[in-house]
């Protein structure tokens, strides 16, 4: 069994483990069809993360709430259909969590995204199987609205110490949230998220490819990645 640096990880999704933004943009233009909305859709990369309930409301922040609620309606009906399923792992991602998995490290899921979609992504790529918890926020009652609080239900449920706790996400809130249980983190630097330039002292390490995230967990010095 291979050394490990860290006995848990918990990982984002978007922006971590998969490039989800061609299906969310597909869904976000089928949407605006759907609900008859002609504006223009600014570039969204730098939008995914938050819900997107939050991610339609700051893309038009000046249209009517009751067109973006059917705009959000439409989103979700097509997104949680076949958008979802354009997501795709980022390289290293397919081969990396089996292997972090049989070293014996326990990997969590910490994701903004509601819990369909998300199980549908990981089933379409065959990695249900490598996270011991999947942590969304309609995965609990009350939903929970700031992933540190999706953070807590996972260190209560399985013990999750914060000095072998490892978590990688792109976003701030990412950041946060390993900040608030005290964990060690990780930046996605290949993602959407602005975790990538924070100087936060809190942040352990960036990963310019995803398997410099495997190295680092496994203990090794992946400065080459």
């Amino acid at each position: 069994m291979a050394t490990r640096a860290f006995e848990n990880v918990i990982f984002d999704l978007d922006g971590t483990l998969v490039d989800s933004l061609p299906g969310i943009e597909a869904s976000t233009r089928h949407a605006m069809r759907a609900a008859g909305v002609d504006l223009p859709l600014p570039p969204m990369r730098d939008l995914v993360g938050p819900p997107i309930a939050t991610m339609l409301a700051r893309l038009w922040p000046d249209l009517e709430p009751s067109r973006l609620d059917h705009v959000l309606r439409e989103f979700r009906r097509h997104y949680d259909s076949e958008g979802c399923l354009a997501a795709e792992p980022y390289p290293g991602v397919a081969e990396a969590l089996p292997a972090l998995r049989d070293a014996g490290t326990r990997l969590f899921l910490l994701t903004n995204k509601p819990l369909m979609p998300t199980q549908k992504i990981l089933a379409h790529h065959g990695l249900r199987g490598c996270f011991l918890d999947v942590m969304t926020p309609d995965a609990v009652q009350p939903p929970f609205t700031q992933k540190h609080a999706g953070a807590a239900v996972l260190v209560q449920r399985h013990g999750l110490q914060a000095g072998s706790t490892l978590l990688a996400g792109d976003g701030m809130d990412d950041l946060e949230a390993a900040a608030v249980h005290g964990f060690a983190f990780i930046s996605a630097d290949y993602g959407y998220g602005s975790a990538a330039r924070s100087g936060s002292p809190k942040k352990l390490a960036s990963a310019k490819s995803f398997p410099y995230i495997r190295e680092f967990v496994l203990g090794n010095q992946p400065s080459k990645l």
